[in-house]
């Protein structure tokens, strides 16, 4: 029973803030740096050895059953389900497959830049990724949110060997050309930087690179419930059986890529004007333009 205990920890960042999660375990925090966001949760947890003992854990936003749209019994219950997997995740955004071919082709149009700041960390850090010739990311590897629990091993590899890495280059060189690029704002519905819409593609792109790990993302067969407005649903819907064909054969010829391509364009697009006047459904809020501050 203890070889496969699994602890999920909800991050306590505000003064006041209550527990919205009964089942996950209660993580204050001294430090909350807005600038790093989740990124200083990992890196700090990770650092105090909390990820290691039996079984797995993760750190999940208090938003996750607002995201998940599932209860959250219901991930246990997955995770409990598939014992012998180095990690379990759920994407909130199962649309995007739909949308993008991977997790950096959605990225760039909604952070324009993001592409070119990842691949200046990754060549300052020394990891080897070319970020702008990463693989499909289907459903084996779409993942947003940071909605992942892990085993040790796991978290050594990905955070240990990713993560804190980075961490190190950007306390021990601030002022280095990469760094500076990753901490300019970019497009949000508030004010942030690249950094946190970086390190949120890292799972993604490391479990496709990684095929030693084995990966269970929960399934969604519905995915129209996660779209954010009826315009990116009928985007997705018009994609869909021929990224399915494509994600079937393994096969994406050069023209539905490019399609994917201007189906991540125009879906931002709509989905800044949509949400320049209708609240966002993960925050509540509309969105603001934050253009980034030129190098």
């Amino acid at each position: 029973m203890a070889a496969h205990m699994l602890r999920i920890y909800e991050p306590l960042y505000a003064v006041g803030q209550q527990q919205v999660e009964p089942l996950f375990l209660p993580l204050p925090l001294a430090n909350n740096d807005f600038a790093w966001r989740e990124f200083r949760i990992y890196v700090d947890f990770y650092r105090q050895g909390r990820h290691r003992g039996l079984g797995r854990c993760g750190i999940f936003s208090p938003k996750f059953p607002l995201k998940s749209k599932i209860r959250t019994s219901q991930f246990f219950d997955f995770c409990r389900s598939h014992e012998e997997a180095d990690v379990c995740f759920f994407n909130p955004f199962p649309q995007v497959r739909y949308l993008a071919y991977n997790v950096w082709t959605q990225g760039e149009p909604w952070h324009p830049g993001l592409i070119r700041a990842a691949q200046s960390l990754m060549d300052a850090v020394g990891i080897p990724w070319k970020i702008d010739r990463m693989p499909r990311h289907d459903e084996r590897f779409l993942a947003f949110s940071n909605f992942w629990a892990a085993n040790e091993k796991f978290w050594d590899a990905y955070v240990g060997g990713i993560l804190i890495p980075i961490a190190e280059f950007l306390q021990q060189q601030p002022d280095h050309p990469a760094a500076m690029q990753v901490m300019q704002d970019t497009y949000h519905s508030n004010k942030a930087s690249f950094l946190p819409f970086i390190i949120e593609r890292l799972f993604s792109t490391f479990i496709s690179l990684h095929p030693e790990f084995s990966c269970k993302p929960y399934p969604i067969f519905d995915i129209r419930p996660y779209c954010l407005n009826e315009a990116e649903w009928e985007m997705a819907i018009a994609m869909k059986p021929s990224v399915d064909a494509a994600d079937k054969n393994g096969c994406f010829t050069n023209d539905l890529v490019e399609s994917l391509n201007q189906a991540a364009i125009s879906n931002t697009a709509q989905g800044k004007r949509y949400f320049q006047n209708n609240p966002h459904p993960h925050t509540g809020r509309v969105i603001s333009d934050h253009p980034t501050v030129s190098s």
